[in-house]
């Protein structure tokens, strides 16, 4: 319960960063989190609406 209570804060958090770096990395902890493979790659023009929809499909 407690694993639940901690992936649900983790994408609260995610969902309030504005910073696209910030959200890669935390987008990548839930995904680790979740035991899911690979992970997302921060190239250089990533836009915060790609990272957005990547934690849609999770």
């Amino acid at each position: 319960m407690r694993h639940q209570a901690n992936i649900l804060e983790l994408v609260w958090t995610y969902r309030e960063e504005k910073d696209t770096d910030k959200k890669t990395k935390l987008y990548n902890k839930i995904r680790k989190k979740l035991s899911y493979q690979p992970e997302l790659k921060m190239p250089s023009m990533i836009t915060d609406d790609f990272v957005d929809s990547a934690l849609d499909r999770i």
